[in-house]
C-alpha cells in the first residue's frame, strides 16, 4: 500500500482539524518546508498537502510552498485546497505538482467536470469527494468541508467515471478512530476501476491492514503521525 503523510497548512504552519472544523487546529509544526524534509528524510517521496487557507477564501494561498517543497526536495506532492479555476491546475502542474486534488470545482458545472476530464491527464487528477452522514444518506461536502449539499456520494460517483478519488469521512477527520470502511467498501463496489484513496481517522496498524483487506491501495495518513500513534519506520514498512 502507498502510505501519503498529510501536511494541512493554515496560517504558514502545520496544523490538524478535528472533522474539518477551522476553529479546532491544533499545530504541530511551523514550517510545512522542514515537515516535508522531515518525511522525506524517512523515506517518503509522496506528499499530500491541503491548503487550508484556500479553502477557506477560495483562491490557493500556499501554493508556492508546495512547490517549493516539489522541486527543491525532489517529492511528488498532490495538492489541493481554494483551487476555483481550470487554469490554476495548468499552473500547478507547471510548476512542479504532480497530482492537483478538486473538490469544490467539480461541482461548478457539469461543463466544468467535462472539461477537467477532456483537458488533462486523468493520473493527474484526484477527485476529492469529502463527505459526512446527513440522515441515512452520505452527502457530498464543498467548500473546506463547510457547505453541505444533498448529493449522494455513492449516487454521484455511479453517474460518473472518475479514476482517483480521495474519499474523506469528515466526521472521522482528526478522531484517530478508524476509517469509514463501510462507505469505502460501498465505493469499490460501484466501479473496479477507480483507484480510491482513502483518508479520515486512520489511528493504527490494523486500520491501515483493514483498508488492504477491502483492497485500497493508497491511504493518507496525518493526525496519527503527529499524535505518534504509528511511527514512520512501520509505516514505510506497510
Amino acid at each position: 500500500m502507498k502510505i501519503i503523510p498529510a501536511i494541512d497548512i493554515q496560517n504558514g504552519s502545520c496544523v490538524r482539524l478535528v472533522k474539518g472544523d477551522f476553529n479546532q487546529s491544533t499545530t504541530y509544526n511551523n514550517s510545512p518546508y522542514n515537515q516535508a524534509k522531515f518525511f522525506f528524510e524517512n523515506g517518503f517521496n509522496h506528499i499530500h498537502i491541503i491548503d487550508l487557507d484556500g479553502t477557506q477564501v477560495g483562491e490557493k494561498i500556499n501554493a508556492d510552498i508546495a512547490s517549493k517543497i516539489a522541486n527543491d526536495l525532489g517529492l511528488k506532492i498532490q495538492f489541493g485546497g481554494g483551487i476555483r479555476d481550470i487554469h490554476d491546475i495548468d499552473r500547478l502542474l507547471n510548476n512542479g505538482i504532480s497530482k492537483v486534488i478538486v473538490g469544490t470545482i467539480i461541482f461548478k458545472d457539469k461543463d466544468t467536470l467535462q472539461s477537467l476530464k477532456n483537458n488533462f491527464d486523468q493520473n493527474q487528477i484526484i477527485y476529492a469527494l469529502d463527505f459526512k452522514k446527513v440522515e441515512d444518506i452520505y452527502c457530498v461536502c464543498t467548500h473546506g468541508w463547510q457547505e453541505e449539499t444533498n448529493i449522494d456520494i455513492f449516487d454521484f460517483i455511479a453517474k460518473h467515471e472518475f479514476k482517483n478519488i480521495l474519499a474523506t469521512d469528515i466526521d472521522k477527520d482528526g478522531l484517530l478512530k478508524g476509517p469509514n470502511i463501510d462507505a469505502y467498501i460501498n465505493i469499490l463496489q460501484i466501479s473496479e476501476s477507480i483507484n480510491l484513496i482513502a483518508s479520515g481517522g486512520i489511528s493504527s496498524l490494523i486500520d491501515i491492514d483493514n483498508l488492504k483487506k477491502i483492497n485500497i491501495k493508497e491511504t493518507i495518513v496525518g493526525k496519527a503521525i503527529y499524535e505518534n500513534k504509528i511511527s514512520l519506520k512501520d509505516l514505510k514498512a506497510c
